[in-house]
């Protein structure tokens, strides 16, 4: 776990430094972006001394099958104010090339549409991590500047004890379908998501977890988007939190789900899915990020 200090009155803001927006934009900005633009949540990360940005595979190819139906150079980027950092650069055979790799492998551009080529492709990623990594060490300084970002810092990382947790965790992102116009600039809300631990603890051995709760009313929240986002438990007794995970599934997706005899989620259901966040994890990714993206 790493702690941070904080009671429930500042937590918020203290998280809103260790995460952002992140959205898909095309290479020269053009048109800008408003509150229709994809978007999703990345977050910081420090591991033996480098600066990574980490958001979700299934975000990024969100991205590209946008990139490859426009026929645009689109890229990951966070905005900062009037400041757009984008995670790209070019190669020297000119291609557009972004700067996070992948566990997983992205479709050919030809199979975009292709819904029996997408369903074998997600069987060949089954087993590999929904998650992507940029390292942005060279240029996190400007970033901290531009937004006081804060990084998780995974060097600093200590066993969890469990016992002293409390069985509510809570989640960060940005929704992606809850994006606003505030005069000229897009505001992209950062819910604070409770939900109860519904699985075993998390493990090296199961990495993986599942939030679950239902409430006695409606919350009027989609969680697609919250993909990226940083986990968090509070302390039993003290004036701490730690963080624990990253989401890679949120449901509902909607704000307005379908609401059917046969639907399993109503729109007082919350289920969140993530992995542990740790070392051990990490490195594990690092090592397994392979695939990237180049647009011509």
């Amino acid at each position: 776990m790493i702690y941070v200090h904080s009671g429930d009155e500042g937590i918020d803001k203290l998280v809103k430094r260790f995460c952002a927006p992140l959205f898909a934009t095309t290479e020269f900005l053009q048109g800008g972006h408003n509150e229709s633009t994809t978007s999703a949540t990345v977050t910081f990360v420090r591991y033996q001394g480098k600066i990574y940005a980490v958001t979700c595979h299934h975000v990024l190819s969100a991205f590209f099958a946008e990139a490859i139906r426009t026929k645009q150079r689109i890229a990951p980027a966070i905005h900062s104010g009037k400041t757009v950092r984008q995670f790209a650069s070019y190669s020297r055979e000119g291609k557009y090339r972004w700067s996070f790799l992948s566990c997983r492998d992205f479709p050919e551009a030809s199979d975009i549409d292709s819904a029996a080529e997408l369903d074998a492709l997600d069987r060949a990623n089954a087993d590999r991590p929904d998650i992507a990594i940029a390292d942005i060490t060279e240029v996190w300084h400007a970033v901290q500047e531009n937004r006081d970002a804060e990084s998780i810092d995974l060097d600093a990382w200590v066993e969890p004890d469990w016992s002293v947790v409390q069985p509510v965790w809570v989640a960060y992102g940005f929704p992606n379908g809850h994006k606003s116009l505030v005069q000229d600039k897009v505001a992209a809300p950062m819910p604070r998501v409770a939900v109860e631990l519904a699985s075993s603890l998390p493990s090296i051995e199961r990495p993986t977890y599942v939030l679950c709760s239902t409430l006695e009313i409606e919350h009027g929240w989609g969680f697609s988007g919250l993909s990226g986002g940083p986990v968090l438990v509070a302390h039993n007794s003290d004036d701490r939190y730690a963080f624990v995970g990253l989401t890679f599934e949120g449901s509902p997706s909607s704000k307005d789900p379908e609401q059917n005899a046969e639907a399993f989620l109503g729109k007082s259901d919350i289920v969140l899915r993530g992995y542990h966040l740790t070392p051990h994890a990490f490195k594990e990714w690092l090592s397994n990020r392979k695939f990237g993206v180049e647009l011509v």
